[in-house]
């Protein structure tokens, strides 16, 4: 390999003589493809934590934010109420008082500027947009009027 200097900076280049050699040196070198298991069940491991990760951050969504706090469906015991208060957390979609607010200003005053996730704003607005941009005066002014 030679160094080459361009302006006065050093740049790597393979002559093109050297390329033709490499493949024929590596065709005379016995070599046969290995699989790296541990690599495999490391990344394997990997994604299944992940996904078990996103269940259990939408179970303490759905079940603990939605039903148990918000809509009150359910009345469940201390330890149950951590682990979907840390399932929640884990969701990044606010703390539960945040959430449990915002929810029922968009049950109470639907599509209107008091509903965090308006669909008069566009579906993607709705769906997860409302958690990237700051919420309108009218919710914190509605908000403080519910009980929480």
């Amino acid at each position: 390999m030679s160094i080459k200097k361009i302006d006065g900076n050093q740049f790597l280049a393979l002559e093109e003589d050297e390329v033709t050699k490499l493949d024929e040196e590596a065709k005379q070198i016995p070599f046969k493809t290995a699989i790296v298991w541990k690599n495999v069940l490391m990344f394997i491991g990997w994604h299944i934590g992940v996904s078990l990760l996103m269940y259990y951050s939408n179970f303490g969504v759905a079940a603990g934010a939605h039903r148990l706090w918000c809509h009150r469906s359910y009345k469940a015991t201390l330890p149950l109420r951590i682990f979907l208060m840390i399932g929640n957390c884990i969701a990044v979609q606010n703390d539960i008082i945040e959430w449990v607010r915002d929810h029922r200003c968009h049950h109470k005053w639907t599509d209107t500027n008091a509903d965090p996730h308006s669909t008069k704003r566009g579906f993607f607005f709705a769906h997860m947009g409302w958690l990237l941009v700051k919420k309108h005066p009218q919710i914190k002014t509605q908000g403080a009027k519910l009980d929480l």
